[in-house]
């Protein structure tokens, strides 16, 4: 038996806009229809106490809806509760068509002895490695947890060294009190668990008015203030943006979502966003970066590790309101490959990881405060609309961080192994410099080229010298022991502290792993994308930005003559990767269709592809035999080439991709 009490639902954003919300709450237990709660006049910011109680055995439903007589209801959002462990202070959202409700529950569980798969901080046992080390699966059901994160890695870990004093110091500057404990229990409840208003952030704020937002640019409020916060965790989703508010952004903003580890759910605020439903729901942090100034090279890709820094806002230009990072300064992408860094050049399995540290995070506005954190004042000659630049001083921001290789140590005698495969920076010698920096990024269209092309890819910055980075400011690498005396893993420092001129952008590639071969498969692809046709396009006269790519590799397609519906474009562009062991192969596009704007642009459809390792051929094979968006073209045990249709967006097209063994 299972007893669950709605203990009061919180108006944040109601749905209509002429008027209070009648909502309507309907309840079913174990398929049966229980109970149906009304409140007619329920309005922003207002609290609905009910502490109802019911029983059930299996599961129970919330519908919410809100009443539109004479039009149809509006759908606000369905919950499935069904955990097996108890729940205190537990909340779900409802947040389709513009609104924003939070319901608070408490879930009682009897005579049931907590699984180990589904560990509450407060009932169940704990395992420090669930909550702790990265990609920890914390209290995320299993099943949610392979769905979402395991079965789409390309990022893999050896022997992680968790130390818990290390977490604490590592939260203690951005936690606020969170940290006064001594119980570790404590402080999973306040920091990993993302279903009690003990960890997620309360007290959100009410939507902007519309011409707060678009008269005077207040689309976001800090949590705290304007200081950096880190996040870590798995990539989930990364995409441009099809459409921003031209009052707050020079160029549009690429946006990214990533599933927390465990130790980083206090970031989340009420109410945020999430994949699933009801208890099988998982959380997810949204981030941006405007396109303009984040070189395509820095850009998540689907399944890696992601660690960066960035503002900690509330998103209130829409609803639902939720916690972002938003922009980002610093950010390190990791993802699992191979190369020849082992003795006398075999190849191994590494983990590499594409650093990006950027001065320009975008122009939002109101960012007074900053400039007085990070250069004590905008600078004198920076001025104009440059000014509204989120900047950040990359000399007060050295970046730590733990790099370990994706496999166990293969023998006794193998040693670890790094290797700096790019570093370079771009500096600016004064202020006149640095604004002419700042102009450079907000071009917003890169089809144009040369200056247009912004900040937009490393290789090509117009008027701006890529200098390799000498060995003091090159990534240093400390190598660490584990508990057993063995190597583990390198502590990574990279500290520009000293560089004498005013650094803009920072990039480098660097490599982990043993020196010897592991009990492991490695398989290198060659992924050609070689024509892409327009099936249909939304306007006639639009051009396409599109970003596509293979496992954490992307390239880029902007054009300036417009695209044709009907029309076959030759790329013939070329990903050379590998896969160890189970890896997925990870086939991605995302872009729009550019209206000559940033405002109200067309999202162009989009490619979705994994194939499961370590049988990716058979994969593909699998599903083209059940999806009508997807056929092969020619199929030998070391070629497949094969077509493969957008889905969703305005537009439509198809790629013809060859997959090569090599």
């Amino acid at each position: 038996m299972k007893t669950i009490t709605i203990k009061q639902i919180k108006c944040f954003e109601n749905e209509d806009l002429a008027g209070d919300d009648e909502i309507r709450l309907e309840i079913r237990a174990d398929g049966n229809t229980t109970d149906t709660l009304h409140n007619e006049d329920f309005n922003d910011g207002e609290t609905w106490t009910l502490n109802k109680s019911y029983n059930f055995t299996n599961h129970i439903q919330f519908k919410m809806m809100e009443g539109d007589w004479p039009d149809p209801d509006d759908h606000l959002g369905t919950h499935i509760i069904n955990s097996n462990t108890s729940l205190i202070n537990a909340a779900v959202s409802f947040t389709k068509d513009d609104a924003d409700y939070e319901l608070l529950f408490d879930l009682i569980v009897q005579n049931t002895t907590t699984p180990a798969e589904t560990t509450d901080p407060l009932t169940g046992s704990i395992t420090i490695r669930q909550f702790f080390s990265r990609i920890g699966k914390g209290i995320i059901p299993q099943a949610e947890y392979d769905n979402y994160i395991e079965d789409n890695r390309l990022y893999r870990i050896g022997n992680e060294v968790i130390s818990l004093r290390d977490t604490f110091q590592r939260h203690s500057s951005q936690d606020g009190n969170k940290s006064n404990t001594k119980w570790v229990r404590n402080w999973i409840q306040t920091h990993c668990n993302y279903r009690s208003p003990d960890t997620y952030i309360g007290d959100k704020p009410e939507v902007s008015s519309a011409v707060s937002i678009f008269f005077t640019g207040k689309n976001w409020k800090t949590v705290k203030n304007e200081k950096s916060v880190q996040i870590s965790g798995f990539q989930d989703y990364s995409r441009v943006t099809y459409t921003d508010n031209p009052f707050t952004h020079e160029t549009r903003d690429w946006n990214w979502d990533v599933i927390p580890d465990p130790q980083f759910m206090y970031l989340l605020g009420e109410g945020y966003k999430g994949k699933g439903s009801g208890t099988n729901r998982i959380p997810v942090i949204h981030n941006e970066w405007e396109t303009g100034s984040f070189p395509l090279q820095w850009r998540p890709f689907w399944g890696e590790y992601l660690t960066f820094w960035g503002r900690h806002i509330w998103d209130v230009g829409h609803a639902p309101t939720v916690t972002e990072i938003h922009p980002a300064h610093t950010i390190i992408r990791e993802h699992t490959s191979a190369a020849p860094i082992g003795t006398n050049r075999v190849v191994v399995p590494i983990n590499e990881a594409y650093i990006g540290m950027g001065l320009s995070g975008g122009y939002p506005g109101h960012s007074g405060d900053r400039w007085d954190a990070e250069f004590g004042g905008v600078p004198d000659d920076v001025w104009g609309d440059t000014t509204d630049c989120w900047s950040t001083n990359l000399k007060k921001h050295p970046v730590k961080f733990k790099f370990y290789p994706p496999v166990k140590r293969p023998n006794n005698n193998a040693t670890l192994k790094f290797n700096i495969k790019l570093c370079q920076h771009i500096l600016v010698n004064n202020n006149n410099e640095l604004d002419d920096f700042l102009e450079l990024t907000q071009n917003d269209n890169p089809a144009y080229g040369g200056e247009d092309l912004a900040f937009r890819d490393w290789n090509t910055t117009s008027g701006f010298s890529r200098e390799n980075t000498s060995n003091e400011f090159k990534p240093s690498f400390t190598l660490k022991e584990g508990p057993d005396g063995m190597q583990s893993y390198y502590d990574v420092v990279i500290d520009l502290s000293e560089m004498s001129k005013i650094p803009v952008g920072y990039h480098a590639i660097i490599q982990c792993g043993w020196n010897t071969t592991a009990n492991t498969t490695l398989q290198k692809y060659e992924v050609t994308f070689k024509t892409i046709k327009a099936l249909s396009t939304d306007e006639w006269y639009d051009d396409w930005h599109l970003y596509y790519g293979v496992n954490g590799l992307w390239s880029a397609w902007w054009t300036d003559d417009f695209v044709e519906e009907g029309d076959t474009y030759t790329h013939n562009k070329k990903f050379s990767f590998w896969t160890v062991d189970d890896m997925p192969i990870v086939i991605r596009d995302t872009g729009i269709e550019w209206d000559g704007t940033d405002y109200a642009n067309e999202k162009l459809d989009t490619i979705d592809l994994i194939l499961k390792g370590s049988d990716h051929f058979n994969s593909l094979r699998s599903k083209a035999a059940t999806d009508d968006h997807l056929t092969i073209l020619s199929d030998t045990s070391n070629i497949i080439e094969f077509r493969v249709k957008g889905k969703g967006g305005d537009t439509s097209h198809q790629w013809k991709i060859k997959i090569e063994k090599k």
